[in-house]
């Protein structure tokens, strides 16, 4: 063994090894220690004391009990809108109909060629998803719908579905 080279890993899980190894070689120890201690209690005639565990109990863990998932309710109101949501919401209302993912990007990249000029294609284009994403689902301003004729969802408020 001592003439093998062992890379960090390899040395670091011997190491971890050894370590519980001596662990678990202690603990014996000390259980062969009490039973000799309790021997020699009960040679003596004196009552043999009970064994605390050294370690705390336990944790109990609570389980999700089967069934169906409860569904996530929309939470109202909360924090104030960003100007890209409130440009995302204010484009659908003005047209005054679904729009797909892509209409809003054309526009969005229209506004934020004036709103925000240092933001690249990409950068628009994550935040306007990060955008929809969030109107649709988590904060429930916007409802989707495909229609099977083109490409992805088209987004609309909620009020309208």
């Amino acid at each position: 063994m001592a003439a093998k080279r062992l890379n960090p890993d390899d040395l670091e899980e011997l190491l971890a090894h050894y370590r519980s190894e001596r662990r678990r070689l202690n603990f014996q120890l000390e259980q062969v220690r009490q039973a000799i201690s309790d021997l020699k209690a009960v040679r003596e005639g004196k009552p043999v004391s009970k064994r605390v565990a050294s370690t705390s109990p336990a944790k109990k863990t609570t389980r999700r009990k089967p069934g169906r998932r409860k569904k996530r309710e929309i939470k109202d109101g909360g924090y104030r809108l960003n100007p890209w949501d409130l440009m995302v919401i204010e484009l659908i209302r003005s047209k005054d109909r679904l729009l797909p993912k892509e209409d809003i990007m054309a526009h969005a990249h229209k506004w934020a060629a004036k709103n925000e000029p240092k933001m690249s294609k990409e950068e628009v284009e994550a935040k306007v998803t990060r955008t929809l994403q969030k109107l649709s689902g988590k904060r429930g301003e916007l409802g989707t719908h495909r229609t099977g004729l083109r490409r992805g969802y088209h987004y609309g408020i909620k009020d309208w579905f």
